[in-house]
């Protein structure tokens, strides 16, 4: 089943207005629905929500890759709530973060619908090694979703200097080794020395979607405005 994202404006205000006291299915706030009206839009041509998005200059961009399917596109941040920030397509495919870490997916088909992270982030942003927990909620066919608890060994695993479209950015490596009953990944972490920030990572989304890597950019690709580069990362 694909997963449109039709109905994403209810779903970021309810992400955005969520507690950190509410339970894990509830941050999700409601199911995206099959959209059988959406039709593709010419070159340059986006939503009222994304136009604005591009017109506003002061909005940062991401680059997003699902490596399973070798698509990436610039993404624009529309919503920052409690440090959860909303970040979306020229198509409305959107891709959650909490503190650079991956809470949620919309528009990528068996999303990850939510995602409980506070124990590792804890750790990752810190630089410290331990054990921790999380869960994921994916959103299966038949608007089933499936949650699992993950253990998961937080690590240290050097430091090296990257180079982004934001510039060359010394960070420290952390890695986390997590485990359920029938599933297993590694997520990365490229934390910057400077601001402590996630600059870089490659996070698991599930075992449908793979692993997403996220990177701090600029709104221009090789001297091209964001409007012309677009992003389309869904299928």
């Amino acid at each position: 089943m694909i997963i449109r994202a039709t109905i994403l404006g209810l779903l970021f205000v309810g992400v955005a207005a969520c507690s950190n006291g509410q339970d894990l299915l509830n941050r999700g706030v409601a199911l995206a629905v099959n959209d059988k009206t959406s039709v593709a839009r010419p070159a340059g041509q986006f939503p009222p929500r994304f136009a604005a998005l591009v017109a506003d200059t002061s909005v940062p961009a991401m680059i997003v890759t699902v490596e399973s399917r070798s698509q990436s596109g610039r993404l624009l941040r529309e919503a920052q709530v409690n440090g959860v920030e909303t970040w979306v397509s020229s198509d409305l495919t959107a891709v959650i973060l909490e503190n650079g870490m991956l809470q949620g997916t919309r528009g990528l088909g068996s999303e990850l619908f939510a995602a409980e992270l506070s124990e590792p982030m804890a750790l990752i942003l810190s630089g410290k090694t331990g054990y921790s927990s999380r869960l994921h909620s994916n959103l299966k066919g038949n608007d089933r979703i499936v949650t699992r608890t993950f253990n998961c060994l937080v690590e240290v695993s050097g430091t090296g200097t990257i180079a982004l479209e934001i510039g060359t950015i010394p960070t420290r490596i952390m890695t986390e080794d997590c485990k359920s009953l029938d599933q297993a990944f590694r997520n990365t972490y490229w934390v910057s020395s400077k601001s402590g920030a996630i600059v870089q990572a490659r996070q698991w989304a599930g075992d449908e979607i793979g692993y997403i890597k996220t990177q701090s950019a600029t709104r221009e690709m090789t001297g091209a405005p964001v409007s012309e580069v677009g992003v389309v990362i869904s299928e």
